[in-house]
C-alpha cells in the first residue's frame, strides 16, 4: 500500500510486520500517523521514471509525517535494494531540507556493492530459494532480463573488482567483463539495460544525515558460479561456490555502510535469522530499532531534550 494513511490499520507492509508490531508497543508510535509505509516498485532503478515518480511521493511522505507529528523530523528505514534507494533520494535533497526534516537512517541487510546472484538471475534465472520442481528458472530469467533493478544489483567493479563471478566456455568473467558477459548469454537488450544502470551508484560515503546499519553474516552466499565446458550456457544452472555474506548479499557488499561519513552505530548478526530476510524477524535488532527511536533527539544530538520525537518511515 502506498502509504500507511490513518485508518488504514488493517494494510501494513508485509515485509515488515513484525517490526511495525514491536514499534507499536513504543509509547507514542501509531500505525499511519507516526509508524508510516513507502513501498516501491523493485523493477526498476530510481533513475527511471518510476522511480523519480517515487521519489516524488516519499519527499511529500517525509513531510507529511513530520507535520502530522508536530514538526517531529523523521527516522527512515530501508531493507535490502531500499537502502541503495535511500541513499539516491537523500543525495537529491538539499541539506537544509535533510536538517529539518529527517532525523536519521537505519540500514538493515543494505545491498550497496551489489550482489552475485543478480548475476545467476539473469545469466540463468534465479528461483529465490523455491524448489525448482515448481519454478522453472528459465521462466523466471525471462522477467528477470526486463528488470532494470536486477542489472543495477549486479557487483560493483569498483567493489569485486577482478573477483572471478562466473566461469563458461574455457573463461573467468569479473565485475568489469559484463559487456562481454551479456553479449555472449545472449541477453536480450542486455547492452542497453546495464548502460542504463552502470553509473548510478549503490552507495554515496556522505548523504547529510546520521546513519545506523544492521546486517547479518556468516550465511554461506552464492559469491562464484560455474558452467561446465560441455555444460548448454547459459540455458542451464551452474555449480554456485559460496562465500560469507548473508545469503543473499556478499559481505563486502554489506561492509559497506561503515564508510557512511556519518555513521553513528554499526551491528552485526549471526547464527539463528541472520540471514537477508530473518533479520526482520529478529527480536534483538527490533529492540534495537525501539531503542533507538525512544531515545530523544537531545540524546543523539545533544540539543535541547524534546520528547516528541517520535516518527517512522520505511
Amino acid at each position: 500500500e502506498w502509504p500507511l494513511r490513518p485508518g488504514d490499520e488493517h494494510q501494513f507492509v508485509v515485509q515488515f510486520e513484525k517490526l511495525i508490531i514491536g514499534i507499536e508497543k513504543l509509547p507514542g508510535y501509531t500505525r499511519g500517523i507516526s509508524i508510516r509505509g513507502a513501498p516501491y516498485d523493485f523493477r526498476y532503478t530510481p533513475n527511471t521514471k518510476v522511480g523519480q515518480e517515487y521519489f516524488i511521493k516519499l519527499r511529500y511522505l517525509v513531510e507529511e509525517t513530520y507535520e502530522l507529528n508536530g514538526n517531529t523530523p523523521v527516522m527512515l528505514v530501508a531493507h535490502s535494494m531500499g537502502n541503495p534507494y535511500i541513499v539516491n533520494f537523500l543525495t537529491k535533497q538539499d541539506q537544509a531540507w535533510k536538517d529539518k526534516f529527517i532525523d536519521g537512517y537505519v540500514s538493515l541487510a543494505g545491498v550497496f556493492g551489489g550482489a552475485s546472484k543478480a548475476i545467476r538471475s539473469i545469466i540463468s534465472g534465479e528461483t529465490e530459494g523455491m524448489p525448482q520442481i515448481f519454478v522453472d528458472p528459465l521462466t523466471m530469467r525471462e522477467f528477470e532480463r526486463t528488470s532494470p533493478s536486477v542489472f543495477w544489483l549486479m557487483p560493483s567493479p569498483d567493489l569485486f573488482g577482478d573477483t572471478p563471478l562466473l566461469y563458461a566456455d574455457g573463461r573467468n568473467y569479473t565485475a568489469h567483463d559484463y559487456h562481454d558477459l551479456l553479449l555472449e548469454s545472449k541477453v536480450p537488450k542486455g547492452d542497453e539495460l546495464y548502460n542504463l544502470v552502470k553509473d548510478l551508484p549503490l552507495f554515496v560515503e556522505d548523504i547529510g544525515v546520521d546513519v545506523h546499519c544492521i546486517h547479518g553474516k556468516d550465511q554461506s552466499t552464492p559469491l562464484h558460479f560455474r558452467y561446465g565446458d560441455d555444460s548448454e550456457f547459459p540455458d542451464t544452472q551452474p555449480i554456485t561456490v559460496n562465500g560469507d555474506g548473508d545469503g543473499t548479499v556478499n559481505l563486502r557488499s554489506l561492509e559497506l555502510c561503515k564508510k557512511f561519513k556519518r555513521l553513528k552505530s554499526y551491528k552485526t548478526v549471526t547464527g539463528f535469522l541472520a540471514t537477508h530476510l530473518e533479520i526482520l524477524q529478529r527480536k534483538d535488532v527490533i529492540q534495537f530499532i525501539g531503542d533507538l527511536l525512544t531515545k530523544t533527539n537531545s540524546e543523539r544530538r545533544g540539543e535541547e531534550d524534546r520528547e516528541d520525537d517520535k516518527t517512522l518511515v520505511f
